[in-house]
């Protein structure tokens, strides 16, 4: 029997919203793969009422992890892979505050308002560093150069013309 095209009704249960018909969307070959909700709006796999998917035959897909999921993982992972392997540092020497504007080299302790203290590990490229802290690994700026620019300053006792320059 052969199914509606694309663009012509179905029936099908939307699952936002409980309506029933639908338009279809998309076909897979003579398989109809996605439908949109006719009230909603609501874009879906079309499922037939006698199985749960229309895919039976293909190979099963991991679903996507819900929205922000990937975020907790993320944390929750750093937090078991514990601190990271901290370069060789001199522990007599105290950490330096960090600045944007200071230059660092491989083995020195910073003191980061945010990040606590951390030792350089080394330098991706020019005006970054790598610096290894409790929490992670990070990039920070260094050897930032401060503006030499001036503020404009606003002119005053300039008449203005009521017309446009010709």
């Amino acid at each position: 029997m052969p199914t509606p095209g694309v663009g012509q009704d179905i029936e099908a249960m939307c699952g936002r919203c409980g309506q029933v018909w639908h338009v279809v969307m998309a076909k897979m070959g003579d398989r109809i793969a996605k439908v949109v909700c006719k009230r909603c709006g609501g874009h879906h796999r079309y499922r037939d009422e006698n199985a749960d998917a229309v895919s039976s035959d293909a190979p099963a897909r991991p679903r996507r992890p819900a929205f922000g999921s990937g975020r907790r993982s993320n944390r929750a992972s750093r937090a078991d892979a514990g601190p990271a392997d901290l370069p060789p540092f001199d522990p007599a020497k105290p950490p330096r505050t960090y600045a944007a504007r200071d230059s660092y080299v491989a083995g020195e302790r910073v003191a980061h308002p945010t990040f606590g203290v951390g030792v350089v590990s080394g330098s991706p490229g020019a005006g970054k560093v790598d610096v290894v802290f409790s929490g992670g690994a990070r990039v920070l700026a260094c050897a930032k150069v401060t503006s030499t620019l001036a503020r404009p300053v606003a002119m005053q006792g300039l008449p203005i013309p009521d017309r446009p320059p010709k």
